[in-house]
């Protein structure tokens, strides 16, 4: 049976102090807000002191606002509670696969992901896919930046030969990958630009002569 467990109040419980989460100045999953709580649902979570972290595993899922990490297993850093401080931070995130991001309409997945508070980005490694609706890129990894809220698909290695893949939709919204840096962004969903008005210029007949 699964254990439905708010990351403050596992932190309350087992560090004695408030969740890292709370603390958090921004978020930790794409497409989410830092005033939002995360929340985990594992079937078991392992606290170590002496590190500083939380081990949760069993089909394990992160949530914030409408964001989502699914993982096998996840590892959470602490930074030690400052002076004067009433809880945590997380430094550190760690998910062993396979792993998936959900934010809003896109989609990556990898065999492991990291979240670096220090970059405030997430890093999913080997082989990547990350789509929005019927476009697809393929890489090795994959880059969220959490203060852009951007996507960025990297090659290397022997995926695909090192280059990264796409495949658009015609009549869908994409981005272009970048020719030769082995890279592509993520799919933006734009609205149409406003139509320009232009005043065409017209000769005005003379009124017939009486």
């Amino acid at each position: 049976m699964s254990a439905r467990i708010v990351l403050a109040t596992a932190l309350l419980a087992l560090a004695a102090s408030a969740g890292a989460a709370a603390a958090q100045k921004s978020p930790v999953l794409p497409g989410a807000s830092s005033k939002e709580p995360v929340s985990i649902d594992a079937a078991k979570l392992d606290y170590f002191d002496k590190d500083q972290k939380l081990v949760y595993s069993g089909a394990v899922v992160a949530a914030q606002g409408e964001s989502r990490l699914k993982a096998s297993v996840l590892t959470i850093f602490l930074e030690p509670a400052p002076a004067n401080s009433n809880g945590h931070q997380m430094r550190r995130m760690e998910a062993q696969g396979p792993v998936t991001i959900t934010a809003k309409d896109q989609i990556g997945t990898g065999d492991s992901g990291v979240y670096d508070k220090n970059e405030n980005k997430i890093f999913l490694t080997g082989h990547v896919t990350l789509s929005q609706g019927p476009n697809v890129t393929k890489g090795e990894r994959l880059v969220f930046d959490l203060t852009t809220n951007q996507a960025v698909v990297l090659g290397g290695g022997n995926a695909q030969g090192g280059r990264v893949r796409s495949v658009f939709t015609p009549g869908e919204s994409s981005a272009v990958p970048h020719a030769g840096e082995g890279e592509a962004r993520a799919p933006e969903s734009r609205p149409p630009a406003a139509a320009k008005k232009t005043k065409a210029s017209r000769a005005e007949a003379a009124p017939p002569s009486e």
